[in-house]
């Protein structure tokens, strides 16, 4: 079996305005890999998304700007 698969949405976690989004999925040889997007929104509109490699960094300083603007 050829690419990528076994998508999983694994977490979401949203703090005032801004939330991330964890994801993985499995390559071909059968490791895991996984992504995160944190996103700020402002009236139900995505204003500012950036991707990350590790989704417990995203959420520690999702968890951090929250705290401190």
């Amino acid at each position: 079996m050829l690419g990528d698969r076994d998508y999983r949405f694994d977490s979401v976690e949203s703090r005032g305005d801004r939330a991330v989004a964890a994801f993985s999925w499995s390559s071909a040889d059968g490791q895991r890999h996984r992504w995160a997007q944190a996103l700020r929104l402002k009236d139900g509109k995505i204003i500012d998304i950036q991707d990350y490699a590790n989704p417990r960094s995203a959420a520690a300083l999702m968890r951090l700007r929250t705290a401190f603007g």
